[in-house]
């Protein structure tokens, strides 16, 4: 009886593990997701279930209904108003396509200021903070309760206190560090706090693997900033075992500004904040001919129809006509964007990568290289920044465009994070962000076979093992 029951349990265990298999194959994000679980559920379902439980992906439309339904609220003012711009020079046609993969159309900033890292991002955000005539958003995917963190809790809860309207957002995860009593005595100093969650829908279990991993700070409609760093002492280079910390952030003004507003109160209702906060979008109206840059802002995340962010990269790689340089932390691309990066350095263009020479997530690092000598093959050229740790998200098209954002180049970022990007098309911004990767890659080592020799045995031998976990990543 008892090996029956057993015989009957089993034989249950691998009928869910097909039946999920056949789901995860219509449903995941990439093929190479739909193929790793496949294999897992069908071969060791007694393990892959439980994990298909927290971190599978949704089913069709269980995200993209409510993103569609917040955004229509938060982005309402914005779409009523007139935000075409007569008399200003237009983008190139080629670039328009990124419009369709965005809530909102172009829209138009003052200059843009590059920041470049933490102290001078830090600064920029308190200045921000301490000049806020309205209201203050603030949204990080890392906290922590240092000093840095510390300081931003006296800043919002001194403007709270003032009578500013201020709204934090953060991750769970991402702040699972933090002691209740952070939050606690900031909501009682008057800031309106929420732990961001797909609460509408997803059972509590199911949002463990989508995190809003955007950082933004703005306020009143008129100022946002928007780049690398969370709210931790190490960003400001703080902590020994990094050293220097390498990072990056843009702040963009005017209707640009607007709707990087109403980006983070779409994620504001999705955690359930008070709807109030969608009357101090567009509040203002900044003067037309001062804000003559054009920016298009791209929040993408697991709940968009189509992969908008894995598309906009391939779009902004394999636009590139003479050279495209990015940086980033984390090189683990999916398929589709990995192939448009080597077509694009195939095609002849001075295609560049960097990346941090140390790790702070040990297995995501030595993943990325295991694509080292594949790209290389194809003309890309991969650097290894050597002064600190380097966290940045930045990527240079040719002369005229120039990219800041919080999504990093890994499947996470591409298809299952919330992320923001900027992209700025002008010649001055895309010339001042060039000389600083220039800067950063005289501080860099270009990687090839004889450097990586050169690294422990087990980095060498588990590299290749870690693509495995690409789609996890």
């Amino acid at each position: 009886m008892i090996t029956l029951l057993i015989t009957l349990t089993a034989l249950c265990v691998h009928g869910a593990g097909v039946i999920a298999a056949i789901r995860a194959a219509e449903h995941a994000h990439t093929a190479q997701g739909a193929v790793a679980w496949a294999i897992a559920l069908i071969a060791m379902p007694w393990l892959a279930l439980p994990a298909y439980a927290f971190i599978g992906p949704p089913r069709p439309g269980e995200l993209e209904d409510d993103q569609a339904t917040l955004r229509a609220a938060a982005y309402a003012q914005l779409f009523s108003r007139d935000s075409a711009r007569e008399g200003l020079a237009p983008i190139p046609a080629r670039w328009r396509v990124l419009e369709r993969l965005a809530p909102t159309p172009l829209m138009y900033s003052r200059q843009p200021r590059l920041l470049i890292d933490g102290d001078e991002i830090f600064d920029a955000v308190f200045a921000l903070i301490d000049a806020a005539e309205h209201d203050i958003v603030v949204q990080f995917y890392i906290y922590r309760d240092d000093g840095l963190g510390r300081r931003l809790h006296e800043a919002l809860a001194r403007r709270a206190r003032e009578g500013i309207i201020v709204r934090l957002l953060y991750d769970g995860i991402g702040a699972r560090s933090v002691p209740a009593q952070y939050w606690d005595s900031l909501r009682e100093a008057g800031v309106h706090v929420q732990e961001f969650h797909l609460k509408r829908r997803l059972p509590k279990m199911l949002r463990i693997n989508y995190r809003n991993h955007r950082k933004l700070v703005a306020a009143d409609s008129r100022i946002a900033i928007i780049g690398g760093p969370n709210v931790g002492d190490e960003y400001l280079g703080l902590d020994p075992s990094f050293g220097d910390w390498r990072d990056t952030a843009i702040a963009i003004s005017g209707p640009a500004a607007q709707v990087a507003q109403a980006a983070f109160v779409s994620d504001w209702l999705w955690a359930g904040g008070d709807e109030d906060a969608v009357r101090y979008v567009a509040m203002t109206d900044e003067e037309s001919e001062a804000c003559d840059v054009p920016v298009q802002l791209l929040p993408t995340g697991p709940a968009d129809t189509l992969p908008a962010c894995s598309l906009a990269f391939m779009h902004l790689i394999g636009s590139a006509k003479e050279r495209l340089w990015m940086t980033t932390p984390y090189f683990v691309p999916d398929l589709d964007v990995l192939n448009t990066l080597k077509l694009t350095a195939l095609r002849g263009v001075d295609v560049r990568v960097l990346i941090p020479d140390r790790p702070d997530h040990t297995i995501v690092w030595m993943a990325g290289f295991a694509y080292a000598a594949e790209i290389q093959q194809a003309g890309v050229k991969l650097f290894r920044y050597r002064a600190g740790f380097m966290h940045q998200k930045v990527m240079v098209v040719d002369d005229e465009v120039g990219v800041v954002g919080t999504a990093n180049f890994d499947n996470r970022s591409l298809h299952l994070n919330f992320e923001n990007t900027v992209v700025v098309f002008d010649q001055k911004f895309t010339a001042e962000l060039a000389a600083m990767l220039e800067h950063d890659f005289a501080r860099s080592r270009e990687h090839d076979e004889e450097t990586f020799a050169a690294f422990p045995w087990i980095v060498r031998h588990l590299a290749p093992a870690t693509r495995l976990l690409a789609p996890l990543l």
